[in-house]
C-alpha cells in the first residue's frame, strides 16, 4: 500500500488481471490509463493504494467482500493506473 515516501507498508498477496486501458489525446500529452481487477485474501480499503511491479495503482471505490463459502473470503476490486 502507498501513500508516498514515509508510508508504512504491509505485503498484500493477491491476483490482478487487466480489464481495460484507453488513450485520450490532448495538444502536447497523450494520457493511458488502465484498470486491472484485484483479487487478494486480505482487507483492502476503498483509500489504499497498491503498489506492484514498479508502479503504483489505486483502489477505485469500495472492495466487494466476497465469501462464496463460509469461511472461504476473499476481496475483489477494480485498480487504475494513469500514465502521461
Amino acid at each position: 500500500m502507498d501513500y508516498g515516501p514515509a508510508a508504512s507498508r504491509r505485503t498484500v498477496r493477491g491476483m490482478m488481471q487487466p480489464r481495460t486501458s484507453t488513450t485520450s489525446s490532448e495538444p502536447g500529452r497523450q494520457a493511458v490509463t488502465g484498470s486491472w481487477w484485484l483479487f487478494t485474501l486480505d482487507p483492502i480499503a476503498a483509500r489504499e493504494r497498491v503498489e506492484h511491479d514498479g508502479r503504483v495503482y489505486q483502489v477505485e471505490g469500495d472492495p466487494e467482500r466476497w465469501e462464496p463459502r463460509p469461511g472461504r473470503v476473499h476481496y475483489e476490486t477494480t485498480l487504475t493506473h494513469a500514465d502521461g
